[in-house]
């Protein structure tokens, strides 16, 4: 084990958290402490102020203005298993999308956009290959189409697809993974016309344990909560029969993760201001850098270069070897199918390396990993 401190190169997975966020959080159980959207004593006006500014924060973060809503949930997975399931049709006068109508996403899918979906739908259609028109013949029918923003196995932006399927079916309800997209790369959702996006607050550097989903208020109207309770109704008559709160709130049942909120709003500030400053571009150069470093050792094959990530395989040993040989050697990766199986085997990839950059690497952390490249095959006996 290497004596220096070890490189992070797994930001694709949870980022490196900016610092301010942490603080916000920690502030707010030190100042504040009290239950958003319940008191009219001042700390929970203050919690309930937080908790609003994180909303246009992250409103402004994608793009959106005030005909989408901002529903907080933890993170990607919950944002999209309510969509799924809030917008499938049952007998309870909620959802627009039958059981057997067509639904679409995207081979890339990370496994919480297929799941949800597949685990919802019977008639699900996994949309394959890279022309668009092809593309845009798949979808035809589909009622429901949520597509990946940035995949986060090759880190390539998708976006010029999603632009494409609202081209050829401008009525379908259309969404967007954009668990590996938001706060990475400017998106602009009304442009777009894009229904809903899901997105995680680790991913661009908040507390773990928040994300959301920003979809139309028209959408959420139709869409069937995951769970009741306080919070997320007005009233509840003698039988036990509640009256749904309105907006947000009532697909918010219980209490929020506060200061969790008050460190998103943090970070989808500091990511935007990252944008601004063309710090994307800077991890992109640090990657590209670093990827072609490790083509030319002639041991590396180097399957996707995109944006912060670097998707590869050592020649002749198993990824989760060269995994373990670079944590030894101080260098934190991701190795195996990186929550994207099917994506992976549909590009007869397999398991696979995946380094991932963020604005806090530095072009030594990518000669760190380079250099604990090189010995891997040693190390292995090759």
């Amino acid at each position: 084990m290497m004596d220096c401190p070890e490189v992070y190169l797994d930001n694709a997975a949870t980022m490196t958290k900016y610092p301010e966020a942490i603080l916000a959080e920690a502030n707010f159980y030190t100042q504040i402490d009290a239950n958003p959207l319940r008191g009219l004593y001042k700390k929970s006006i203050q919690a309930t102020t937080g908790v609003e500014a994180c909303r246009r924060a992250i409103l402004e973060l994608v793009g959106a203005d005030d005909e989408y809503l901002v529903i907080l949930t933890r993170g990607a997975t919950e944002a999209l298993n309510l969509v799924m399931r809030g917008l499938k049709k049952e007998n309870d006068g909620f959802g627009l999308v039958e059981e057997n109508d067509k639904v679409a996403v995207d081979i890339e899918s990370h496994h919480s956009n297929l799941l949800a979906a597949k685990m919802t739908y019977s008639e699900l259609k996994i949309l394959k290959g890279d022309s668009t028109d092809e593309w845009q013949e798949a979808v035809q029918g589909a009622k429901l189409i949520s597509l990946t923003g940035v995949s986060n196995a090759t880190g390539e932006n998708l976006m010029a697809r999603v632009k494409k399927v609202r081209e050829a079916l401008p009525e379908a309800i259309l969404g967007v993974d954009g668990a590996q997209m938001v706060g990475h790369a400017e998106i602009n959702l009304k442009a777009l016309m894009v229904d809903y996006i899901a997105f995680s607050g680790h991913k661009f550097g908040s507390p773990m344990g928040v994300g959301g989903l920003v979809i139309r208020r028209t959408l959420a109207e139709k869409m069937r909560p995951l769970m009741f309770g306080g919070g997320a109704v007005e009233a509840v008559d003698e039988t036990g029969w509640p009256t749904l709160a309105e907006g947000a709130e009532r697909f918010e049942a219980g209490t929020l993760a506060t200061g969790a909120i008050f460190g998103l709003k943090v970070a989808a500030e500091r990511a935007l201001t990252d944008l601004r400053e063309g710090k994307n571009q800077k991890i992109k150069e640090i990657t590209q850098r670093a990827a072609k470093r490790l083509e030319e050792s002639g041991e590396v094959e180097v399957l996707a270069t995109n944006g912060g990530i670097i998707t590869f395989n050592v020649r002749g040993v198993h990824p989760h070897d060269t995994a373990q040989i670079l944590a030894d050697e101080g260098v934190a990766v991701r190795a195996g199918f990186l929550c994207a199986e099917p994506f992976l085997k549909y590009k007869e990839w397999g398991p696979v390396v995946r380094a991932s950059f963020s604005v806090f690497n530095t072009e030594m952390d990518g000669e760190r990993l380079v250099e604990a490249v090189k010995k891997v095959r040693k190390r292995m006996g090759i």
